[in-house]
């Protein structure tokens, strides 16, 4: 970036005399966001018959040899939402990054196997399929994707008692776990049919038990999210700024009727959790300035500009923390030459 002409601004003899100010690190604004249960969450299974006011949960997969059927591949689904408004206001989100972000739900019963990795979809396939790979772990694991909507339903008409869907059929849940594919926001519901295998924001974690055994009633399984990728970041910073972050829990783990064996997880209508003996969904997460950005972008639009400018100026004199680039308490001189030295054409 080149540096603007002095002569606009301030004397060459006083602004050599700014820039010979030696800069110290600016400290890094941190964000903490602690919620201990979900503001709402929904089992989004075709026959539930209390939606919004179930207790529990349940994620599985179904998948017949035929896949021409009328069942999703992932047919059980949980999906919930936090509200963060209270705890970060829109516009607090510029200039920062979520540096990390972990969900944990309980699981309400026992005899899953505990599967941590990720299985491709050609371990799903039938035996007959010249591209199935065996599945060199038992089990399938449980996977924490976002979530999307669809027939017109938006964040902001889908509520937990909302209708599941337009009929009892392939991907038509108003609300859906979705992961990225390709950059794009995708429906996982039926990812063996359509032949790819999805990246989830997060795979269940359990402590204290191998891969392969069974998970213990009232286990914490724990959600770490890759903030690493850039697509999920964006989810997650674009859930922010909207003043709320949503997600959906699912597993291929197989069944083949209603009567399997499959996680299920504690609900926050669950009269346990009323009580305050288990948990349901929590969310811990935090934000800190993004290093990467220039911090001289004080309007966060992507530039360094007369707007910036005016914002420093506006607090000059006082000790405001965004304009303070040199770390001493006071917006003045040194830092209008910081500004100066990220100043873009």
């Amino acid at each position: 970036m080149t540096r603007l002409r002095t002569s606009q601004l301030v004397s060459l003899t006083a602004l050599t005399a700014l820039t010979s100010v030696a800069v110290p690190s600016m400290a890094q604004d941190v964000i903490e966001i602690d919620m201990g249960a979900p503001t709402w969450d929904r089992w989004m299974y075709p026959y539930n018959a209390t939606p919004g006011t179930r207790p529990g949960g349940s994620v599985f997969g179904y998948w017949t040899e035929n896949f021409n059927d009328s069942t999703d591949n992932r047919m059980g689904q949980v999906v919930f939402g936090f509200d963060t408004t209270d705890q970060l206001a829109p516009g607090q989100t510029a200039g920062m990054r979520v540096t990390s972000a972990v969900i944990t739900l309980t699981q309400q019963n026992e005899g899953i196997l505990y599967d941590p990795t990720v299985d491709p979809y050609e371990c799903m396939l039938n035996p007959e399929n010249p591209d199935r790979i065996e599945d060199l772990d038992v089990g399938q694991p449980t996977e924490l994707f976002g979530v999307d909507y669809r027939n017109g339903w938006t964040q902001d008409t889908w509520q937990e008692n909302s209708p599941f869907g337009s009929f009892a059929g392939l991907a038509s849940r108003h609300i859906f776990n979705a992961g990225f594919k390709d950059g794009v926001l995708t429906d996982v519901s039926n990812q063996i049919r359509e032949g790819w295998t999805p990246t989830p924001f997060a795979v269940s974690e359990v402590d204290g038990i191998n891969a392969g055994d069974q998970i213990p009633l009232d286990s914490v399984h724990t959600f770490r999210i890759d903030v690493d990728d850039e697509d999920i970041q964006q989810y997650l910073l674009d859930g922010l700024e909207r003043g709320e972050l949503e997600f959906g829990l699912s597993s291929l783990y197989q069944v083949s009727g209603p009567d399997g064996t499959f996680g299920s997880f504690y609900m926050k209508e669950n009269a346990l959790v009323g009580f305050g003996l288990v948990s349901p969904a929590t969310l811990q997460l935090t934000l800190e300035e993004d290093l990467g950005s220039d911090p001289c972008d004080l309007n966060g639009d992507g530039a360094v500009g007369g707007a910036d400018l005016a914002q420093l100026l506006a607090v000059w004199g006082t000790n405001d923390e965004a304009a303070d680039f040199d770390g001493d308490n006071v917006v003045g001189g040194s830092d209008l030459a910081v500004l100066l030295g990220c100043w873009d054409n």
